[in-house]
């Protein structure tokens, strides 16, 4: 028998005359060596030519060669390269390029980043396609941004976080830069150079909860600037120079609960400048240049919970009236309110005057407040058929389906002041680390990454059962 397994061919067939071989054996037919194979393995004997090799038939060198592709195939294969000096995570799928001196953003960005943290370097301009549609977070703060070419954030639908502050170069911006982002939620131009904001700039962006333009240059806000912002829940207009509120500049805003409008130079409210926030909890009036409020316009604030007002020049004469007659039918936490003129009265606190000191001021027109009755009546009544009804937590509009519900302030809320101290800013939370081991959580280094192709998978089935 061992002459007759000798003449085979290499193959294992038995050759036909006229040197044809035999067909490969069909479904349901063993192969004739397997027998063999089985049963010279089983007693340690060389198998016969005919049988496959196996890793044990493999040379140690051979073994090596094989287990070194099996390791190999643990990098991802077909993943896309992470740029130089970045760090790029696997879940959810990231991109950290931080505080590199990047003057451009780096090329290479992979198109399925859902996270990218470019802040900390001397960027100086935004061109458009350079951020693929499904990023969803994008920190552009703290660089040296001073253009955006129109069209850079057009074709971003899913993104939902944009900061773009601490950008002391970016003092003017497109009326249309921020079209098409219908899921933002926090849009950050804090720390930056602009003067002015166009109007319509913030059109379209429905989904809008926090709004920072902290820290600017702004002179004025004009009317219905914010008027698509049905789901705004915080302003934050702080730090700037602002000198009025004009009667339509925050038309629009049923869900706002905070409005920070301290450290400006305010010397005039227009008496119906708050109508329609309704929800308001929080605002911040401190160091302007108010001497009086006329009119009353925090009468049109039923949920106001908190107010500060001092470090202005009050005039407690009867300009403060309107005032002072508002804090004795509110239960409001208030900051004090000292008095800076008349001299008798200065350091006095206004909400502690006393109604003898108004004796000697004329009546209040009557008629001018049945008229501004008559015109909230009709403002709650009926009118505004064009106005987005807001029902349950802000951010949540009635009519609209499909929209966001309001996100945790924690999520976003960064540089803002929480409600029992205004004095300093917030931390900002800290994106992962180039020398870290990635975020936490399932987020994992591209590196460590496993994925195995298919035919690899069936050579490291092959060998490990022989190794």
């Amino acid at each position: 028998m061992a002459a007759n397994e000798a003449s085979l061919p290499p193959d294992g067939r038995r050759a036909r005359p006229g040197g044809a071989r035999s067909p490969p054996p069909g479904p349901g037919h063993e192969h004739p060596c397997t027998g063999q194979c089985l049963s010279a393995r089983s007693r340690s004997r060389p198998p016969p030519p005919c049988c496959p090799p196996t890793a044990r038939d493999l040379p140690q060198g051979g073994r090596l060669a094989a287990l070194l592709l099996v390791v190999l195939a643990w990098v991802p294969g077909g993943a896309p390269a992470c740029p130089a000096l970045c760090t790029c995570y696997v879940s959810p799928p990231t991109v950290s390029c931080q505080a590199n001196n990047f003057s451009s953003v780096p090329a290479g960005l992979p198109p399925g980043a859902r996270r990218l943290f470019l802040q900390n370097n001397v960027i100086r301009a935004l061109r458009a396609g350079t951020f693929g549609p499904s990023t969803v977070t994008l920190w552009l703060y703290s660089n040296n941004i001073s253009s955006i070419q129109p069209g850079t954030f057009r074709h971003l639908p899913a993104l939902e976080e944009l900061d773009l502050g601490d950008n002391p170069h970016l003092r003017v911006l497109a009326p249309d830069t921020f079209h098409g982002l219908r899921r933002l939620q926090a849009l950050h131009l804090y720390r930056c150079q602009l003067a002015s904001l166009p109007s319509g700039i913030f059109r379209g962006l429905h989904s809008l909860q926090y709004l920072y333009l902290q820290e600017n240059g702004l002179l004025y806000l004009q009317d219905d600037l914010f008027a698509d912002l049905a789901n705004l829940s915080h302003l934050f207009l702080h730090g700037n120079r602002v000198r009025a509120l004009s009667e339509g500049v925050f038309r629009g805003l049923p869900s706002l609960d905070r409005l920070l409008l301290h450290a400006n130079r305010l010397v005039a409210v227009h008496r119906r400048a708050f109508r329609g926030l309704s929800r308001l909890t929080i605002l911040y009036l401190f160091n302007n240049s108010l001497a009086a409020l006329p009119g009353d316009p925090l009468a049109a604030l039923p949920a106001l919970q908190f107010l500060r007002l001092n470090a202005n020049p009050w005039a407690c004469d009867c300009r403060a009236r309107p005032l002072w007659a508002w804090f004795r039918r509110t239960r409001v936490s208030s900051s004090p309110v000292p008095c800076a003129s008349p001299p008798h009265r200065r350091g006095t606190d206004l909400r502690h005057l006393r109604p003898q000191d108004f004796d000697a001021c004329p009546e209040e027109d009557e008629e001018e407040e049945e008229e501004e009755e008559e015109e909230e009546e009709k403002d709650e009544g009926g009118g505004g058929g064009g106005a987005v009804a807001v029902v349950g937590t802000p951010g949540r509009a009635l009519g609209r389906p499909g929209t966001l519900p309001a996100a945790p302030p924690s999520a976003f809320y960064r540089d803002g002041l929480p409600p029992h101290d205004l004095r300093g800013s917030q931390p900002r939370p800290p994106p992962p680390s180039r020398d870290s081991r990635g975020p936490p959580g399932d987020d994992v280094p591209l590196a460590a990454a496993p994925r195995l192709a298919p035919a690899l998978l069936s050579l490291l089935a092959l060998l490990l059962p022989d190794l």
